[in-house]
């Protein structure tokens, strides 16, 4: 009866109030990281303790607060973008939400993980735009902002195709395309969650010439050697790899006889001959939503051909272009997928072609090996760009 007359905001209040404030934080040491600092601690022996608070600023004008349970005696305060003297106060707080005095330290964290990725950035020119590299091995959540000045008076802006590049991995790749052949100013700037931006990289860049080959040219192109299809019964139909849906249902997909027990081809025809800049494979989202697991390729070879030999051999009448091998961004186990794993897998796993290549009309999927360590192939789209 007693209980039930209790309001249900008095529940969680504490049984009683204390107006003194408790004994304060000793012992204090500080181990500088990259961005942040960890700062180690004896506690007082106040028997309503409830947790110890760092206020400090991230940079002037921004504050920030990190609190940790009475339970231990470590906290990080993070968010820097410098490495500069930072001050931190320090306050014991007991449960009646009553401060200590300040116990004041200083930190110097180390390089910060946008300088580290700044320092570390690579730009180079690649067909229909240009690719990023650089090094993030805090595997700090990051943003790679790219700009272009496209009047030449200093106005920075981006353009169609120029979204940022996001990513916590240890080395942080990604490709920026849409862009036009001509020499533009490109610049580039780091950014972290704490909105810490680094200095910015300006570079010339010329990207190369390239055009999405048309997929109204293509048919299928049959030989003997290559694959049987599953879901079709047959050697005789991969439409469903040219047909223009990137996420398809089942069957709207490439899918060989699971029991191969060797590569396995498909071939198309172009329908004329073209010079190739990069592709794009689309893998099929498989039960569980997962992309890099079951037949979706993982190491494959591209081999193309003007004049291939009628029996199906892989011979002299054949020249391979490229060795492909999928990389899984987050490196996880099987069957485990990052956000920016399904990420990259959804926009499509793309490769570049060797420069100089000749122009060929025919053009072989050679699967060495799929996720699960096998030979069938599947593939729900697959995309050409060059000229």
């Amino acid at each position: 009866m007693l209980v039930s007359g209790c309001k249900r905001d008095e529940l969680n209040k504490a049984m009683a109030t204390n107006s003194n404030p408790p004994g304060v934080v000793t012992g204090v040491t500080v181990v500088n990281a990259n961005g942040k600092s960890v700062l180690t601690y004896s506690l007082p022996s106040d028997a309503d303790l409830s947790y110890v608070k760092a206020v400090y600023e991230t940079s002037p004008g921004h504050p920030a607060e990190v609190k940790a349970s009475h339970y231990q005696n470590t906290l990080t305060v993070d968010g820097f973008g410098d490495t500069l003297a930072h001050t931190i106060k320090l306050y014991a707080v007991n449960s009646s939400e009553v401060s200590s005095p300040a116990v004041t330290v200083s930190v110097n964290p180390l390089t910060p993980a946008i300088n580290l990725a700044y320092r570390s950035l690579i730009v180079e020119p690649t067909f229909g735009g240009f690719t990023l590299t650089c090094n993030n091995p805090t595997l700090e959540n990051l943003a790679i902002i790219p700009l272009t000045d496209t009047s030449g008076t200093g106005k920075w802006v981006q353009t169609a195709g120029m979204d940022n590049v996001y990513s916590n991995d240890p080395v942080i790749k990604s490709a920026v395309r849409q862009q036009p052949a001509v020499k533009r100013n490109y610049a580039f700037v780091v950014r972290d969650r704490w909105m810490n931006f680094s200095d910015t990289l300006i570079v010339s860049l010329t990207p190369f010439f390239e055009q999405l080959l048309p997929k109204s040219e293509w048919s299928n192109y049959v030989l003997p050697k290559d694959a049987d299809i599953l879901n079709n019964g047959g050697r005789t139909d991969v439409r469903y790899i040219y047909d223009g849906d990137f996420h398809p249902g089942w069957p709207r997909c490439l899918f060989t006889l699971e029991q191969a027990g060797s590569p396995q081809m498909v071939t198309l025809d172009l329908g004329k001959a073209h010079i190739f800049s990069r592709m794009q494979v689309n893998p099929y989202k498989e039960v569980g939503n997962n992309y890099y697991v079951r037949g979706n390729v993982k190491d494959f070879e591209i081999w193309a051909s003007n004049n291939p030999n009628l029996s199906g051999n892989l011979d002299e009448s054949w020249t391979k272009l490229t060795t492909c091998h999928v990389v899984k961004p987050s490196g996880s186990p099987y069957a485990t997928e990052t956000a920016s794993d399904q990420t990259l897998a959804y926009n499509g796993w793309q490769f570049d072609f060797p420069t100089g290549q000749t122009a060929y009309r025919y053009i072989r999927i050679r699967s060495l090996s799929n996720w699960q360590g096998s030979y069938f192939i599947n593939i729900a789209e697959f995309t050409l760009w060059g000229n």
